[in-house]
């Protein structure tokens, strides 16, 4: 686990020096989902992390 933390951050951190991904975006967003049932209102959170690799924009 500690490794996959520190390759991220090390990929997060090399993508900001490279001009091959100076286009790079990353979204994020938290929400909370409600779901009805026979029991009643369900809440589940929900976060989303996306990255999208840039590319020309005409």
């Amino acid at each position: 686990m500690k490794k996959r933390i520190i390759s991220l951050l090390l990929i997060l951190g090399l993508s900001l020096f490279l001009p091959a991904c100076a286009n790079m975006h990353m979204t994020g967003g938290v929400g909370l989902n409600f779901s009805g049932g026979p029991y009643g209102m369900r809440v589940t959170p929900s976060v989303n992390v996306g990255m999208y690799g840039g590319g020309y924009r005409w």
